[in-house]
């Protein structure tokens, strides 16, 4: 595995799923419409209410920015959603589709 960023873990444990980059309202109608049983949540906004419908669907949320009491990690928690905050990672816009794993230490990996 590739380390490729870092970030505060803010609820869940370790998590390992397929990046999908969400960023518009478009963005989440379309991933409606998929099967995200195996999905992480790749997102930019940390307050992020536009991604909310996709929680009780997804595996979990990596957000580049926000930390412990951003909007997106408070509900993260109140869904027992693993939830990674204020992400640094190389190459962010091209890991959409890619399979990621977080720890509890915050640490990011490409996995295969």
């Amino acid at each position: 595995m590739q380390k490729i960023g870092q970030g505060t873990l803010t609820s869940g444990r370790t998590c390992s799923g397929t990046l999908r980059a969400v960023e518009t309202v478009q963005d989440v109608l379309r991933l409606m419409k998929t099967d995200l049983s195996e999905t992480i949540l790749l997102t930019s906004s940390a307050s992020a209410t536009a991604v909310i419908p996709l929680f009780s669907k997804v595996k979990g949320v990596v957000c580049t920015a926000g930390g412990a009491t951003s909007h997106l990690a408070i509900v993260a928690r109140e869904f027992d959603l693993p939830c990674m905050m204020g992400s640094e990672m190389s190459s962010a816009p091209e890991l959409d589709g890619r399979a990621v794993l977080f720890n509890e230490q915050g640490e990011i990996f490409l996995q295969g």
